[in-house]
């Protein structure tokens, strides 16, 4: 069935006729050529023009891949019709295919084509490397070693499918081994939290209409790129969607398919788990309208931006975000169209960029992360407020940085009170440089020498590891070791305090002081107490907007602990502001928690107490915070 190879021999190969097309081929048979398989054509002869009787062609057929490798020419009935039309698309931009066609279909195209034409089919080859069983086999029908795919898709949909195969080895032409559970965890761990912020962004939105009596239209300044918002945080997000944006056109222009999905999530992470998770109450209006307004419109312009670049990816998501998203854009927009799919990738504006905004949120990352290293050191969770932590630096710009994000700090990890110190300064608050090695890469560059290398790094001064940060290498015991195999932490100096807990990085240490006080058991109630509205709110299916009122009181037992509804009754405000309801705080001993104008739609218990909150029976001598949320009949 391969095509027969159109050459006419004479019995002692001297002479030789090869057909060029089929009209060619048709003056010799005398009839019309519907197919040009060999039992159709072997029977015609060709006259010899040199007296050797009739030529008969040769009994060979090409390997069917010579068709697949004219396909370029083939499907374009080339050099006889669509002559102008190939040649203007010729090479074409990319091709694809698996690992295996590198012999074959990529090898017969460009031999082909470099005969032909002395240049290569194609400007690029896009190669997938193979998808193979959970253990590594090849996928067999047979031994069912592999998930129904109907079945997958039916359970996590298509995209989820997609976008685990497009940041997976197979797009880097390495093989994969396909497990369902990856793709389940692209649902959980990618689709939930940008589909949540999503959601939140119109949660808000419709909040903010609400209150203002506006319809929210997002304005072209922000569009292109141009920041009203002073916050340093909105400026951040915007920087980094806009270098995001740089990267995924030039990643996408030279075909390096590879790289550009993992950015996609690293900056969906950023989104989700730092610019909306510490900026949830200026999108709530806590901190005013402007800044709601602001920090609204910057969420709207980075979620459409990436939402349009991974509408590639994930084709389905993205066009379900992207029509409702569309509806907040002018009409005159660039970006507004009848699908995602017909919009092109916004250019990335250059007045987006803000270098200093990138540094200051890169050193509020890095603090917080030493801060919350010392809470698990103390096993003491996000809820219990803290008393105070101090940030340590000997650079100036990054404690002016961090200065600047102070509130950031204070709300995300439950601080009362933020000081900043100049390691340089004659306070008494001394940083030193410790090392810390890498034995993975250290085991395989000194082998035998470790041991050594490590009595050496304990005897090394400060002076020297100054200098080895500023060089970035160091010679020890005749090895050269780079910032990989040692890297350097910065930690104060003869701190004993019991109550503190230190934690260094390279360049910034925190001290966290982890007093205990009377005014941080209320804070912590406080918060427990908001969380508990919180979540009756969700058991009972309301909106954040939905009206309801809270009543909170604590058990008849009470009145022989007047502290507990005394701290509830002086943390009144606090809840309600981080509840946005009205509170009341009632003596249940004395009033009761009913209503007869109200609808109970939920009740909570809890046992109040500092460092942790654990739900509990109400028994005998127990002191109980209730909580009941309820709605206006």
């Amino acid at each position: 069935w391969g095509t027969p190879i159109p050459l006419w021999v004479s019995e002692d190969f001297e002479e030789i006729v090869c057909i060029g097309s089929v009209e060619e081929l048709e003056k010799y048979a005398g009839r019309p050529l519907e197919d040009l398989h060999r039992h159709f054509i072997d029977d015609i002869e060709i006259p010899s023009k040199q007296g050797k009787g009739m030529l008969k062609r040769i009994d060979d057929v090409f390997d069917c891949w010579f068709e697949s490798g004219s396909m370029p020419y083939a499907s374009q009935h080339y050099p006889f019709e669509n002559k102008d039309e190939f040649e203007a698309c010729f090479p074409a931009q990319f091709v694809a295919e698996g690992l295996d066609q590198t012999r074959g279909w990529f090898y017969t195209m460009t031999v082909l084509s470099t005969l032909l034409f002395e240049q290569p089919p194609a400007q690029n080859f896009i190669v997938n490397g193979l998808v193979l069983a959970a253990d590594g086999k090849k996928m067999s029908k047979r031994l069912k070693n592999y998930p129904d795919p109907q079945e997958i898709v039916q359970a996590h949909g298509a995209d989820a499918v997609r976008m685990y195969l497009c940041n997976s080895p197979v797009v880097r032409a390495e093989p994969l081994r396909f497990k369902a559970e990856g793709v389940r965890d692209v649902v959980k761990d990618v689709f939930l939290p940008w589909y949540n912020a999503y959601r939140f962004l119109v949660q808000e939105v419709t909040r903010y209409e609400a209150s203002s009596g506006q319809r929210f239209l997002q304005s072209s300044p922000g569009i292109d790129g141009k920041l009203p918002s002073q916050n340093t945080m909105d400026r951040w997000i915007l920087s980094e969607n806009h270098a995001l944006l740089t990267f995924v056109r030039e990643e996408i222009e030279a075909y390096r398919l590879y790289t550009v999905v993992p950015r996609l999530l690293a900056f969906l992470d950023d989104l989700t788990n730092r610019y909306v998770r510490l900026n949830r109450d200026r999108m709530r209006g806590v901190q005013g309208r402007e800044e709601a307004e602001h920090a609204l419109e910057t969420l709207y312009t980075v979620l459409l931006n990436v939402t349009v670049m991974l509408a590639p990816v994930t084709p389905f998501l993205s066009e379900l975000l992207y029509q409702n998203l569309a509806r907040a854009l002018p009409e005159s927009s660039g970006l507004k169209a009848a699908s995602v799919h017909f919009v092109m990738i916004p250019e990335p504006s250059p007045e987006a960029f803000d270098p200093e905004s990138s540094r200051a949120v890169q050193s509020l990352q890095a603090v917080m992360e030493l801060g919350r290293s010392c809470r698990e050191k103390r096993k003491i969770g996000l809820k219990v407020p803290i008393r105070e932590m101090v940030v340590v630096s000997a650079s100036p710009q990054l404690l002016a940085d961090v200065q600047l994000l102070e509130d950031y700090i204070r709300d995300e990890l439950n601080i009362m009170n933020v000081e900043f110190r100049d390691a340089d300064a004659d306070d008494g608050t001394k940083l030193e440089l410790v090392p810390v090695l890498n034995f993975k890469v250290l085991g395989k560059q000194l082998g035998k020498d470790m041991k050594k290398v490590q009595n050496a790094v304990k005897d090394l001064s400060q002076d020297e590891l100054l200098t080895f940060e500023r060089s970035g290498s160091i010679e020890l015991c005749g090895h050269s070791i780079s910032s990989e195999g040692i890297t350097l932490q910065r930690q104060v100096v003869d701190l004993e305090a019991k109550h503190l807990e230190v934690a260094g990085a390279t360049d910034v240490a925190v001290i966290v002081d982890f007093t205990a006080d009377e005014e941080l058991m209320q804070l912590a109630m406080a918060r427990e107490v908001s969380n508990r509205i919180q979540r009756l709110r969700k058991s009972a299916g309301l909106h954040p907007q939905d009206p309801i009122k809270v009543q909170i009181g604590v058990s008849p037992e009470a009145s022989e602990s007047p502290d507990i509804l005394k701290a509830l009754q002086s943390r009144e405000a606090d809840i309600a502001r981080m509840t946005r309801c009205p509170i009341q705080i009632v003596d249940f001993a004395i009033q009761g928690a009913s209503s007869d104008s109200a609808q109970v739609l939920g009740e909570d218990a809890f046992k109040p107490e500092l460092g942790a909150s654990s739900t509990s029976k109400q028994g005998a001598n127990s002191v109980s915070v209730h909580v009941t949320i309820l709605r206006e009949l």
